[in-house]
């Protein structure tokens, strides 16, 4: 649950100025997510796996309800983003002497990384360094409230979890992981070799070679695969109560020129596993903290034209989906979920000369939108989605 849209403004570069909102490694990591690699379906998984189709697991994973009537508690938050060393959360400032390159925000604090990988907390104004990012490049924080886990460089990579309101911690090597850990860049190495796609409260998302592997590593837990669908790929992209966004990648027959060739299709879907799922509209997006709304996006690449993005919100299991297209904006990209009803986007307005990014505040009954900040600024801002920018 990392900057955005760098990639849509290179169709201008010779042009315009440089953005001058720097978000653009969310989106291109989260763009890279949706296409990157078929997953395969095959590869041994230990035999002390347990394997999940179809059915909950409560001592794995949430067990609360996803029903109106139980419903986990939802934290709000305001919108965060760091300037240099310095971390803005609504009104709040907190100052470090850190040189922020990603970013989650939590009830107790903060977690950040800095140009070096390095990963630090930040609490009560004090930072302390907690790890490494084995990938300093590419790597992210991912996070649920106070729960945040990263690989770390820590000897031949680690799975790290720490849960920022009680100081517990754990650190599994990736060699000791179960089945096969799958990259987010085929070909890296060590602890690079693996990814984290999601927290959900204490339940950890590795990503494996025939789905993901569900894991409360914090409470010793045992690490439960989630199977794909036979001959489908499954990229989780987030989770939250349980409900898990993923794309399924998968081929297709098509005829051309009368021959068959087989056709990679992508789809965005929702569900309580990688089996039961629903078709969502877009190629990406984020869930709302009770995994009942969502805020989509659609990456559109005229072949004449500049790149941009749409976004619509709504609820998951309902059929209806309400544009969000604040003016005067050409392209808008819900990147984050603040409360059950609030979610943050980035938008751009750009011309023949000249190129502006805003991050936006948007509420998700009426899709209006307010500028929580204009662009324009000497310094990229860092949002709270733990990727590191580019």
């Amino acid at each position: 649950m990392t900057g955005l849209l760098k990639d849509v403004m290179h169709d201008r570069a010779d042009s315009l100025d440089a953005p001058d909102l720097d978000v653009a490694a969310m989106l291109r990591d989260g763009d890279r997510q949706v296409r990157r690699r078929l997953t395969g379906v095959v590869g041994a998984v230990a035999a002390s796996l347990v394997v999940v189709a179809g059915i909950a697991v409560p001592t794995v994973l949430s067990d609360d309800s996803r029903g109106p009537d139980v419903a986990t508690p939802v934290v709000s938050y305001e919108l965060a983003y760091a300037l240099g060393g310095t971390i803005h959360d609504g009104s709040r400032t907190v100052e470090t002497d850190l040189a922020i390159n990603a970013l989650v925000q939590a009830p107790s604090g903060y977690v950040v990384a800095d140009r070096q990988g390095r990963v630090h907390t930040v609490v009560d104004g004090e930072s302390q360094q907690v790890g490494r990012l084995a990938d300093p490049d590419r790597g992210r924080l991912v996070s649920d409230d106070d729960v945040v886990a990263w690989v770390d460089a820590a000897e031949a990579g680690a799975l790290s979890v720490l849960d920022l309101a009680t100081g517990d911690r754990v650190d599994v090597p990736i060699e000791d992981l179960p089945g096969d850990p799958v990259s987010p860049n085929p070909g890296s190495v060590g602890g690079a070799g693996a990814d984290i796609v999601a927290v959900d409260g204490r339940t950890v998302y590795v990503p494996a070679a025939r789905g993901v592997l569900a894991w409360d590593a914090l409470d010793g837990g045992d690490p439960v695969l989630l199977p794909a669908a036979d001959g489908v790929g499954a990229e989780v992209l987030q989770v939250e109560d349980g409900e898990i966004l993923q794309v399924a990648t998968s081929f297709e027959p098509q005829e051309v020129d009368g021959s068959t060739t087989m056709v990679q299709v992508e789809e965005l879907r929702s569900g309580p596993d990688l089996l039961d799922t629903r078709a969502l509209p877009g190629t990406g997006g984020a869930l709302s903290p009770d995994g009942q709304r969502a805020v989509l996006h659609t990456r559109v690449s005229p072949p004449d034209g500049v790149s941009y993005y749409t976004t619509v919100v709504g609820e998951v299991g309902a059929d209806a989906w309400t544009p969000v297209a604040p003016q005067p904006y050409d392209s808008v990209l819900g990147y984050q979920w603040l409360d059950a009803d609030t979610f943050a986007a980035t938008a751009s307005i750009s011309t023949e000369t000249s190129a502006r990014q805003d991050l936006l505040t948007c509420e998700a009954d009426t899709a209006t939108c307010t500028v929580a900040l204009r662009g324009g600024g000497a310094d990229s801002p860092v949002v709270a989605t733990g990727r590191v920018a580019g």
